[in-house]
């Protein structure tokens, strides 16, 4: 017998989950959100806070984003916090060093002076994304639902569309693909898909493709305690509505009880929990392994197709001298070593520890194929991500104080005599600690969504970075607000027939 019961029971602590869950919260229901075995967002290496893994602030400015930060009332704490700069990002490649500015003409004429020839044929891809930018800014406006699925929501999103320039599946739109193949400017914009986004370069429609460069002329947000910060942001969000977050604890198992809702069993305590409605935040394939019965997601998964994981994220992080580093090097960038090699490049933040050291983080993509093999890319990670700073720093051997990366199962590294390091271990480290970037059969709604937000299962909705991949942070939001919004309705229309003229009975 559950021992508490919740209006809604969340499962995982990333981003989709937690918006989803505050969200509800909002709305007046009890909300539980349980970690599910998420990885606490940073450890504490020599004194030195690193985070393996952060969201890639893009698109910060849409209106999907900002209408939910401002219905949790977060809009003015994110916008304190985010860097104010028109230049943070940059495209390291080879032979050019190109800042991407936010205004046009700095763009274009920056654009002038490393590349020359390509200007012209850039402002005419700079003012079509310009213009995609508008018509999606308007289109994820709507307050639609995402991925549509009854017959109502896909004639919503139908009308909607019915007046742009794409198909269903988001082809129709130009970019950086028109410049020539091997063209440096098309190497580089085409590298950072994987790394703004949940999808392979080669799975993004154009529409997706479109809206993520033109996030990117926009600027790339650096947000002053990063995802730490928003997580607990989020976590005191949650409570201040009345509901419960348990980071440590997971389900271990999920028993639906038909109309009832759903019995609980936590893996930790062995405590029964029941709720009426369920939020899956974690890969789908973890939902599947903790209900009895798989038969409906097979079912789900042969209409859909299932998602195969393709790459995982590998992060390297390496402190160095803060007078080594470049004057004009900015927050974040491409790190692109070879031209032609666009699978090879580096997605690179850096931020200033104190008035003497930077930390840099170099986050990289390995081909799921080569993981167990015995010439695995996990043994030589750290050596690759220093061949590719030497390029960009000459001088970082001698002003490289450590070396560390969570995922290859390696201790931290002192550099320059440096062997003594004291390291906090919230992470378990090893090759399970990266996150899959995985393949989709089937994408629908302009290729942005890939799988459906309700499953097979009565009251157990999807909430995870697997519902809308293709727009990477702002797909978050669109997801939660999506669920949050089919959910919230079900308890209106309850609240509806149970408060109707006809439930009141006259004196």
């Amino acid at each position: 017998m559950p021992t508490s019961f919740y209006d809604i029971v969340v499962l995982g602590a990333h981003l989709e989950p937690l918006l989803c869950a505050a969200l509800l919260g909002r709305e007046g229901l009890r909300v539980l959100v349980l970690g599910q075995g998420t990885p606490e967002p940073s450890y504490t290496l020599d004194d030195v806070e690193v985070e393996p893994y952060s969201p890639v602030f893009v698109g910060v400015q849409s209106p999907v984003v900002q209408n939910v930060l401002e219905l949790l009332a977060l809009r003015q704490d994110v916008r304190q916090r985010m860097l104010e700069r028109h230049d943070s990002f940059q495209l390291l490649l080879p032979q050019n060093r190109i800042n991407v500015f936010s205004d046009t003409d700095a763009w274009l004429a920056e654009l002038g002076r490393e590349i020359p020839g390509v200007r012209h044929q850039a402002a005419d891809i700079t003012r079509t994304l310009a213009e995609v930018q508008g018509e999606l800014d308007v289109l994820f406006s709507r307050g639609l639902v995402w991925p549509p699925e009854t017959f109502l929501e896909r004639q919503q999103l139908s009308l909607a569309t019915s007046v742009q320039r794409y198909d269903r599946q988001g082809q129709g739109w130009t970019s950086w693909k028109q410049l020539a193949n091997g063209h440096p400017l098309r190497s580089a914009f085409e590298a950072t898909l994987p790394h703004l986004s949940s999808l392979l370069a080669s799975q993004h429609s154009d529409a997706t493709r479109a809206r993520l460069h033109a996030h990117v002329l926009n600027g790339v947000g650096q947000l002053a305690g990063g995802w730490g910060w928003l997580r607990e942001a989020l976590f005191s969000r949650i409570r201040s509505w009345g509901g419960d977050v348990r980071p440590r604890d997971g389900a271990e198992s999920i028993v639906p009880n038909g109309r009832q809702g759903h019995s609980i069993r936590l893996a930790r305590t062995g405590e029964e929990i029941g709720c009426s409605q369920l939020v899956h935040g974690t890969p789908i394939g973890a939902l599947s392994q903790l209900l009895p019965d798989r038969a409906p997601m097979t079912a789900l998964f042969e209409r859909v197709g299932e998602p195969r994981s393709r790459a995982y994220r590998c992060s390297v992080h390496v402190l160095v001298a803060r007078k080594v580093v470049p004057r004009g090097m900015e927050p974040s960038g491409l790190l692109l070593p070879e031209a032609s090699a666009t699978d090879r490049a580096y997605w690179l933040k850096m931020r200033h520890v104190d008035a003497d050291r930077t930390l840099l983080t170099l986050t990289t993509l390995i081909d799921e194929h080569l993981i167990d093999t015995a010439s695995s890319p996990l043994r030589f990670v750290r050596e690759d991500a220093l061949t590719g700073l030497r390029a960009l720093i000459p001088f970082i051997d001698e002003h490289a104080i450590w070396i560390d990366s969570p995922h290859d199962g390696l201790a931290p590294q002192g550099l320059n005599g440096n062997a003594e390091l004291s390291c906090s271990e919230p992470w378990a480290r090893g090759p399970h600690t990266m996150r899959a970037v995985y393949e989709y059969p089937t994408r629908r709604a302009l290729g942005v969504c890939a799988l459906p937000t309700r499953t097979p299962v009565r009251g157990i909705y999807l909430c995870n970075e697997q519902v809308a991949p293709g727009l990477g942070f702002e797909g978050s939001f669109l997801t939660a607000s999506s669920v949050s919004r089919l959910i919230a309705a079900k308890y209106r229309k309850q609240d509806w027939l149970r408060r109707g003229p006809w439930a009141r009975r006259s004196v």
